[in-house]
Parts: C-alpha cells; structure tokens; sequence
C-alpha cells in the first residue's frame, strides 16, 4: 500500500509547486507596482521639487550678481560663466537624478521578471514531483499486483 502514499505525496508536491508559483506571481506584482510608483513619485515630485530648487538657486545667484555689478550685456565676463556654469551643472544634476531614478526602476522590474520565472520554476518543479510520485505508484501497484496478485498488499 506504499503507492497510497507516493500518491499523497504526488498530489502534495503539485499543490506546493502551485502555491509558491502563486507567491512569487505576487510578490512579483508588488514589485511592478512599486517601480510605478517610484517612477510617479520621481516624474511628480522629485524632479519638479528639484527644478524648482534649481530656479530658485538661480535666482537668489542672479540677485546676488547684480549685487555686485553683473553686467548682463557683456557676455564673457565672470558673472556671465558663473552663472552659465551654474546652468550646466543644473542640467547635469537633472540627467543624474533621471539616471537614477531610471536605474532604480529598471532594477525592479527585472526583479519581479525573475521573481515570476522562479515561480514557473516551482510550479515546473511541482508538477515534475507529481508525475515522479504518480509513477512510483503505478510501479508499486503493479509490482504488487505482479507478486501477489493484488495492488494492495506486497510481499
């Protein structure tokens, strides 16, 4: 009666396979679904934050300027290229941030494809140790079957 149990474990082994396919599936949508709000948080607030802190550094560096005698019209003087420079590192800092942020996204999509692909991995694996079990006890029962004339008792 041994091929009682192969086919318990048969069945038991499918219904695992199934479930951790089932929980890697999840845990696979919670990480889409937080690289979609790390890119909304990013697109919605970071970066407009940053773009304001940004004009509003200009400003206060414009003001600042003329302050001290910027002259607007003569391009190529010091005050000019400060504030030029300070632009490009300003674009610079936005290309760095969206990089990031990219980045940070990415990683966590490719996460969640791997996590989905270990869950078909487990459902595969679920479905191989039931075919296994079912085998071994279609082999049990006939081995019986063959010594004694009946699956359930061996000899």
């Amino acid at each position: 009666m041994a091929f009682i149990g192969n086919i318990f474990g048969a069945y038991g082994a499918r219904e695992i396979g199934r479930f951790n396919a089932g929980l890697y599936a999840k845990e696979a949508e919670l990480l889409k679904k937080n690289a979609e709000i790390k890119r909304t948080t990013f697109e919605q607030v970071t970066l407009p934050r940053l773009k304001k802190d940004q004009e509003r550094n200009r400003s206060n560096q414009f003001v600042n300027l003329l302050k001290s005698g910027f002259d607007v019209d003569r391009i190529g003087e010091t005050p000019y290229l400060v504030g030029l420079e300070q632009s490009i590192e300003d674009a610079f800092e936005i290309s760095v941030q969206t990089f990031n942020s990219t980045v940070a996204i990415q990683n966590e999509i490719n996460n969640a494809s791997l996590l989905q692909a270990k869950g078909q991995g487990e459902r595969f694996k679920g479905e191989i140790q039931f075919r296994t079990g079912m085998l071994k006890a279609a082999s049990s029962a006939y081995q019986n079957y063959a010594n004694t004339g009946s699956i359930l008792t061996s000899k």
